[in-house]
């Protein structure tokens, strides 16, 4: 009787077991689905920024490439005091002189009108001086003031 009572105990067990176990094995299953549905969610997303990356280098190395061919083309102050030595020079244009703001560096200032015809110096404060005659208007006088390295005061010459 020990021996039925052993075998009768063991499948109450397992009928009580059974249930349980099922009901684990279709949450992993549901598990692993929702890790599997995950990875080909992320695998999508790593494609798609890899597009986005190969995309962006190539604009990136257009941009080098059409920067480094620009920079190998004189500017207009270049091509102008070299071709033409009596071509105009940037700060004889008026537009010019309407982009000089206070505050503006003298680098900054170079940029847009070239380099001035002489500057004066005390202590602090400098002047760009400007001069220069134009073809069919005359001479030209043209300042720009600085303290600090900043714009703070701007005498276009009269066109």
């Amino acid at each position: 009787m020990s021996r039925n009572w052993i075998v009768g105990a063991l499948g109450l067990i397992y009928l009580a077991a059974s249930p349980f176990s099922l009901g684990q094995s279709r949450d992993r299953d549901r598990r692993f689905e929702d890790a599997l549905a995950d990875i080909r969610l992320l695998k999508n997303v790593v494609d798609a920024q890899n597009r986005r990356i190969a995309d962006l280098e190539k604009t990136v190395k257009a941009l080098q490439t059409e920067s480094a061919a620009n920079a190998e083309k004189p500017t207009g102050y270049d091509r102008a005091r070299t071709s033409n030595p009596a071509a105009i020079a940037p700060w004889q244009i008026p537009f010019a002189w309407s982009q000089i703001k206070m505050g503006m560096s003298r680098v900054q200032v170079e940029d847009i009108l070239g380099p001035p015809t002489s500057v004066d110096s005390v202590i602090d404060y400098q002047t760009l001086v400007y001069k220069g005659d134009l073809p069919g208007t005359g001479a030209l006088n043209g300042t720009v003031k600085f303290t600090s390295d900043r714009v703070y005061q701007v005498n276009p010459p009269a066109f």
